[in-house]
């Protein structure tokens, strides 16, 4: 008799996401990083207990910088630490604004934190740290974001080995007169999987909504087309979310904005108490649905699509292009405001009335 399998939970598909797709800009990043969970990933990745200034040392720091710029203290030495962030990868002005930056604020510490480091600007951190003679420590940090499956997303912060110096044991590995710089060999890439004939529709429908977007010029800035069934689009900041979806079991297209985090609910009611302006300002039937433990949605629908005749797909993109386009303007001001502890409420409280509330099928954000 065959041994009886345990069960185990289903593998997911993890797929790498351009920081620039999610964080709309460096401002965008930095409000993001900015949270106490998500600056702790970073301290946790350098080795540092970053934490915000306290007031007094706000108020000694020189604190005109620019939006992708956060001022913090290393908690353990109450030194302080300028952090810089951008989505995208490093650039050489860049450098320029952290050497100012940094002496405006007298930061002991300068952490540059990029999608992506050039050689160049590597070595440029070296020899700024040959300069700085222990006096100012510059590190470089890449940033990383995944996906598995729709929605679970993840974070990984990676310092630049070069600008860590140190070993195990606490020796700087490039004084030790033994030590062999051998270039490792990089690793193949692995072959990706074929896409099947559904993920492949999908991506070519993304892909000629991207064009159509393009073309439009619309506000509403298109990523990398997927092979999945949901496309998103950043706008405002960090915990919103644009998608477009297709629910091609319900024969239905969805435009919506998704919350997530703990400020959801929050940030959801006090856009419900502008549920008739907000409807005003969009001009379509909206579905409002705060069922989810950290995620609400604001949604509308377009149906009785029939997704398998291409030469409709033009019509549904334009549908899709005009939605986000409204979405965008009605909501993107109304998001840089939000302000969750605006809003006070007992637990699992309810907006109440909402006109015509509507509820998602759960398969949208499974």
């Amino acid at each position: 008799m065959r041994p009886k399998q345990s069960a185990k939970p289903k593998l997911g598909r993890l797929e790498k996401i351009n920081p620039a797709d999610y964080w709309q800009n460096a401002a965008d990043f930095q409000h993001w990083l900015a949270e106490a969970e998500n600056l702790e990933l970073l301290s946790d990745a350098l080795g540092l207990a970053l934490a915000p200034l306290t007031e007094g040392d706000a108020a000694e720091a020189d604190t005109e910088t620019t939006p992708e710029y956060g001022l913090f203290q290393d908690a353990e030495t109450d030194q302080i630490v300028l952090v810089a962030v951008y989505p995208g990868a490093t650039e050489t002005h860049h450098i320029g604004h952290l050497i100012t930056g940094a002496a405006l604020a007298e930061a002991e510490t300068v952490v540059w934190v990029a999608a992506e480091f050039t050689a160049e600007h590597q070595q440029t951190l070296d020899w700024l740290n040959q300069l700085g003679q222990d006096q100012v420590n510059f590190l470089g940090v890449e940033v990383e974001l995944w996906c598995i499956g729709k929605n679970a997303m993840a974070v990984n912060f990676t310092p630049l080995q070069d600008n860590l110096g140190e070993s195990d044991d606490g020796a700087d590995d490039r004084d030790s007169p033994n030590q062999t710089n051998v270039a490792a060999e990089p690793e193949p890439e692995p072959e990706p999987e074929p896409l099947t004939d559904a993920q492949q529709a999908n991506l070519d429908f993304w892909t000629g909504l991207c064009e159509q977007m393009d073309r439009l010029g619309s506000l509403v800035k298109p990523g990398n087309p997927t092979p999945e069934t949901t496309m998103g689009f950043a706008i405002a900041r960090a915990g919103f979310r644009l998608n477009a979806i297709l629910d091609l079991d319900h024969r239905s297209l969805y435009t919506e904005l998704l919350l997530s985090g703990i400020d959801a609910h929050a940030h959801f009611y006090l856009l419900a108490h502008e549920g008739e302006l907000i409807a005003d300002d969009i001009g379509l039937p909206l579905i409002w649905d705060d069922s989810g433990d950290q995620t609400c949605v604001i949604a509308c629908v377009l149906e009785n699509v029939d997704f398998d005749h291409r030469d409709h797909w033009p019509h549904y993109q334009a549908w899709f292009c005009d939605c986000l386009e409204r979405f965008y303007e009605a909501f993107f001001e109304r998001i840089k405001q939000l302000d969750a502890n605006g809003y006070h409420a007992t637990p699992r409280q309810r907006v109440a009335p909402l006109t015509d509330a509507l509820i998602l099928p759960a398969s949208q954000r499974n």
